[in-house]
């Protein structure tokens, strides 16, 4: 969010207008947050969590568009390129949400990068649901209580995560410098509040 301000204020738009001020998000807003749900699905577009698939293996011989595949070949999976193909997602260097939303839903006509990013077939990840719903309701909850602001380099650049990425199977990247500060006294009661059964899990 420290990267994308536009995206946050309007994230915290929605939050707002649909929980109000009094609670924290629940899994029954999920309906009615559009716009969290698109920064779900541009997260996981923009920067997937694996960027080649697992490799794979042909138990028999095979093929695919022409292309013939042979009993034993290893199979990966591109799914950086899948999900960064400017002909199904234009200018995919960008992060936009918007992508995803068409007259106020999420537009159908575009593609779910959640059937590429964990997987595919009868060997799909068994704990994208679980993601998905952790996804969901900590983007919410972190946007409806707090700001989060990029930290300046002595250059007065902000963060570039292309720069900084971590080398190996599942993508990451370094630290992200920035600040997180509540939204307002109300935010941090909200958040102090609920502080209790969290540290219980630890």
């Amino acid at each position: 969010m420290s990267l994308f301000p536009d995206v946050q204020r309007k994230a915290q738009d929605e939050v707002d207008r649909v929980v109000g001020p009094n609670r924290l998000p629940e899994f029954d807003d999920y309906e009615n947050l559009v716009y969290i749900k698109a920064v779900i699905l541009e997260t996981m577009r923009w920067m997937p969590v694996v960027a080649l698939n697992v490799p794979h293996y042909a138990t028999a011989d095979n093929a695919y568009k022409g292309l013939h595949i042979p009993k034993g070949a290893t199979i990966l999976v591109n799914i950086w390129a899948i999900l960064h193909d400017p002909e199904v997602y234009p200018e995919p260097e960008c992060f936009n949400p918007d992508r995803f939303i068409k007259n106020g839903e999420l537009d159908q006509d575009v593609p779910n990068p959640l059937n590429v990013a964990f997987g595919n077939g009868r060997r799909i990840c068994p704990g994208r649901w679980l993601s998905g719903a952790s996804l969901f309701i900590t983007i919410a909850s972190v946007v409806h209580t707090f700001n989060i602001h990029p930290v300046l380099d002595a250059n007065g650049k902000t963060f570039d995560p292309s720069n900084h990425e971590i080398e190996g199977v599942v993508t990451s990247i370094e630290s992200i410098p920035c600040t997180v500060t509540p939204r307002s006294p109300k935010a941090e009661a909200l958040i102090r509040s609920n502080e209790t059964p969290i540290q219980t899990l630890k």
